[in-house]
């Protein structure tokens, strides 16, 4: 059974044209010499046998080993035995000699090195050799002029040929090397994504690890990655930037902004003299749109696999988009995205925790109650109480401070962490926070169209791990509220009376 040519080994496939050429030149000058002697029929038809249909039956032999390599090792042997020889039956004529050692040592030093031309030197020598005990040591030097011009042309050819044997090696071990970096730094890369996917604490950090990233391997080149709304496309998540100034980040930002650019890469100039392809992550994306802005020399360098890299990289933002889901769900009201009260819990008892290990590290609680939500609901509806609640949470957030935790504990109660702030502090942030409340009357939308006016009302009490026990604060703020409530309501009473 013939193997396929491809499956041969690449010396087994290399060999045999310079292997059949040659030995047919060395056949024309072997028949140059019998002008000059009887070489005789049988001593002819030897030299067609050797160097006509030798080189074809030895490449045969690889076609029919099962190991395509040694087969052609052992012909690389032969070789030389056939032409050490002929070398000798020739009556080893200088030039003839010559090149047949030449070609033989040379073909099997570009094979295998010094080792296999000292192997075929030895095996040339031992033929002729043994050519010479079995038929006798015959001298026969002479030769034409003609003939040393056509072994001269030969073995110069021959030289050449070999010499551009091994360029083309060169070329391909040099291209075989440049493919396995470029591989090696695409594994790089995606290793370093899935790194830096599980490092980063959110998408906005992910971003920014990932355009450091880009920018390291390839310094100064522009780079950008921008996700959208998936729903609602002008709505940018977030966007970031690497080596592009901001009026060509503005034109990419609207571009992609206003109608998308489909699933397929689009450019954009950045300067005067370079282009950025925007690639779309698309159909590997089910969380937002999202997009890779990379300089178009680098598109060209990862041509190949750059779609199995923007998988990899849509991978790690959708992973992170999903966990960002789950902690905003798990983390907010869904009413009014306020914090939930597991989460307050937890930063709450973190707060308690330091304390204790700190004596110095004081937090304050404020509780708020929204006044007349069970009225609001059955006059008017849970719709229009659903709104009073989301404007009181709507005012609160906008008048905390950047430190403070505010989140929605129940119902109709509000709770604020403020850390580092003493109980004679917080009074003041109390009173920011009941003015921003009571600012106005909080106007409601009515199902059937009409509009109503409730006035803001809130009770509100306050506690600091200064004045209570860490852990009592939260309860202390909470009847300190009560007390507030039950206040309003005596007031209120004394009011309509």
């Amino acid at each position: 059974m013939f193997a396929d040519l491809q499956s041969l080994h690449r010396i087994a496939r290399t060999n045999y044209f310079p292997r059949a050429v040659s030995f047919i030149a060395v056949f024309i000058g072997i028949l140059l010499l019998s002008v000059e002697r009887d070489l005789g029929t049988t001593s002819l038809l030897l030299a067609v046998l050797s160097f006509l249909i030798y080189p074809h039956l030895a490449f045969l032999h690889t076609r029919v080993a099962a190991d395509s390599r040694r087969a052609e090792l052992i012909n690389l042997a032969i070789d030389p035995a056939l032409l050490g020889l002929w070398a000798a039956a020739m009556g080893f004529n200088l030039w003839l000699t010559f090149m047949l050692f030449t070609a033989t040592t040379l073909n099997s030093a570009v094979v295998g090195g010094v080792g296999r031309m000292a192997l075929a030197a030895g095996i040339f020598i031992l033929a002729a050799l043994l050519w010479v005990l079995w038929a006798g040591f015959e001298f026969q030097p002479n030769y034409t002029t003609w003939f040393a011009i056509y072994v001269g042309t030969l073995s110069a050819g021959y030289m050449l040929s070999v010499g551009l044997i091994f360029y083309r090696q060169y070329k391909q071990l040099s291209a075989a090397h440049q493919t396995i970096n470029r591989n090696n730094e695409i594994f790089r890369s995606l290793l370093e994504v899935e790194t830096l996917s599980s490092e980063a604490n959110d998408i906005a950090d992910l971003t920014d690890r990932m355009l450091e990233h880009f920018e390291r391997d390839h310094p100064g080149f522009p780079f950008g990655l921008l996700l959208f709304e998936k729903r609602r496309p002008r709505q940018l998540i977030h966007a970031g930037f690497r080596n592009l100034d901001k009026q060509h980040q503005d034109e990419i930002v609207q571009a992609l902004g206003a109608n998308g650019k489909g699933d397929a890469p689009c450019t954009f100039r950045a300067g005067d003299d370079q282009m950025v392809v925007v690639i779309p992550m698309g159909h590997h994306l089910d969380q937002a749109a999202g997009y890779l802005v990379i300089r178009d020399r680098v598109a060209s360098a990862f041509s190949g696999v750059i779609d199995l890299f923007v998988n990899r990289l849509a991978s790690a933002v959708q992973n992170k988009l999903l966990i960002e889901e789950l902690r905003k769900t798990s983390e907010t009201d869904a009413l009014t995205g306020l914090f939930n009260r597991g989460y307050f819990d937890e930063h709450l008892a973190a707060a308690i925790a330091r304390k204790r290990q700190y004596p110095s590290a004081d937090f304050s609680v404020i509780v708020f109650d929204v006044i007349g939500l069970k009225g609001t609901n059955d006059r008017l509806g849970h719709q229009a109480g659903d709104q009073l609640i989301c404007t009181i949470a709507e005012r609160l957030r906008h008048s905390t401070r950047d430190s403070d935790l505010v989140a929605r504990f129940g119902g109709d109660e509000f709770v604020v962490l403020c850390p580092t702030c003493r109980e004679d502090d917080v009074w003041d942030v109390v009173e920011r926070l009941q003015s921003a409340a009571r600012s106005s009357p909080i106007e409601i939308q009515l199902p059937d169209g009409r509009s109503s006016e409730i006035p803001a009302e809130i009770s509100v009490g306050a506690a600091g791990s200064d004045c209570h026990e860490p852990s009592q604060v939260l309860q202390a703020a909470d009847r300190r509220m009560y007390a507030d409530k039950a206040t309003f309501y005596e007031e209120s009473d004394e009011s309509r009376s």
